[in-house]
Formats: structure tokens, sequence, C-alpha cells
């Protein structure tokens, strides 16, 4: 059975950024698992394919045009890998939103890879992306 890499993660990547560039919700969705959900910010749970959909059209109506990962970490498992970094995420009037973020991806019955649990949180753009004591 495949792997989960970081080439695969790579190609997730790029499909997320296609997704936004192409104003495409249904794509967005389409890289997450049937029951797959976003924990949120403010504490909301977005279950399935449709409702990531709908939010991710928010995200487009309230201005996001990119979004780019620093520090992306993989622990990688047999059928479950989880991805740790920090994303920012551009929107249209020029604004940006830091956020660190954990997604816990599946692999599926054919050996692709889906998102299934994705949570993050904005930390400001002046927060270090690591504090060790």
């Amino acid at each position: 059975m495949p792997t989960f890499d970081r080439e695969q993660l790579a190609d997730l990547h790029c499909s997320v950024v296609r997704a936004i560039e192409d104003r495409d919700p249904a794509l967005f969705a389409s890289l997450y698992t049937s029951d797959g959900r976003l924990l949120t910010p403010d504490g909301r749970s977005v279950h399935g394919r449709d409702a990531i959909a709908e939010e991710f059209g928010n995200w487009l109506r309230a201005g996001l045009v990119t979004q780019a990962l620093e520090k992306v970490q993989l622990t990688i498992g047999d059928t479950v890998a989880v991805e740790e970094g920090r994303a920012i995420g551009e929107f249209a009037a020029g604004s940006e939103v830091h956020s660190n973020y954990l997604v816990v991806h599946v692999r599926q019955d054919d050996g692709s890879w889906l998102m299934h649990r994705d949570i993050w949180t904005h930390v400001g753009a002046d927060v270090p992306a690591e504090v060790s004591y």
C-alpha cells in the first residue's frame, strides 16, 4: 500500500492552491474524506464535503486569494498521516491571516490519501512559529 510522502503532500497543496485560484469550492471539498471535518478557530465543526465546499466558498467571498505554508512537519503511519505547520492566507484587501494548523490525512481503500480532520488557530504575524522551554 502506498505511504503518504512529501511528494503527495506537495500535490495536495498544489490542489488547494488551484482550488483558490480557480475559485472552486467543489475541488477543495474533494480533497477531504466524505465525513471530513474542518474544526475552525471559532469553535465550529464543519462536517462533510457539502459543508466544507460552502465554508470554502465563504472564504473566497471574503477575499482569499492565496495560501502559503511554512515549517511543515509530517508524522506518517500506514493508514494515517499527520501534517503540522503554519499557514499564511492572503486576502484581496492586502491582509494576511497567520495560522498554526494540524491536518489528519487518512489512506483510502484505493490507496489514495484524503484530508480527514483540519484544525487551525489564528496567530498574530509577530508570534514566533515555535517556542521551546
